[in-house]
């Protein structure tokens, strides 16, 4: 037997996994990659590099790299939906304002402390004008946000807030969350602190809450 042989022989086999698994594996290694270098900084090679596997392995479970980002999407709005789901058993209708626009707030903020790499995707999304950028928007249709736009009309019909548009009202918050969490967890490397938090929440709370009164 050749020396070539035997290293065969007695080298560990590489472990097959299901194809289910190894598409999960591949659209999270370029999920990471795509957060960091974008979708035109990051190759199918580098992909390959850091989920151990060949481009041809890629290419078997995605025909071209723009599938491969229109699978990441649908993989994070899944994720998102799953959240959702547990969300909504918490949402004890019916929720008045003060208390839908804290837990939401509050909801946010822990979201994409956890884990900023959404907000990443996003930016770089948008950034590069890529096809795909708009359904991000998807991710914001959360019961909260029904929730709070349903408080709203109700304090509209009752009197008990000013004549805003609820839809533009609704917006303002949560693009005030979304460039807290920006300049916070992406342009930031160190978090802040939960009582930092806790007090953001509370002064915006605040400031909305008296901004809608009549």
């Amino acid at each position: 037997m050749t020396t070539d042989a035997k290293a065969y022989m007695t080298s560990p086999a590489k472990k097959r996994i299901p194809q289910e698994e190894r598409r999960t594996q591949i659209i999270e290694v370029a999920i990471d990659l795509f957060a960091s270098k974008g979708f035109k900084g990051t190759t199918t090679r580098e992909i390959a590099c850091a989920a151990g596997i060949s481009e041809a392995i890629i290419f078997r479970h995605f025909a071209t790299k723009e599938d491969l980002y229109d699978a990441i999407i649908a993989h994070t709005l899944e994720k998102r939906f799953r959240v959702w789901e547990q969300e909504e058993g918490l949402l004890q209708p019916p929720l008045d304002l003060e208390t839908a626009l804290r837990t939401f707030a509050h909801a946010y903020i822990r979201r994409n402390r956890q884990d900023p790499t959404f907000i990443r995707l996003m930016l770089y999304s948008a950034l590069e004008d890529h096809k795909f950028r708009e359904r991000f928007l998807e991710v914001y249709r959360s019961p909260y946000l029904m929730a709070i736009c349903q408080a709203l009309e109700t304090g509209l019909t009752q009197g008990t807030c000013r004549p805003v548009n609820p839809r533009l009202t609704l917006r303002a918050f949560l693009w005030t969350l979304l460039h807290y969490c920006i300049s916070r967890f992406v342009a930031h490397t160190q978090h802040p602190d939960l009582a930092d938090e806790e007090a953001v929440v509370d002064n915006l709370v605040d400031v909305f809450m008296r901004g809608l009164l009549p």
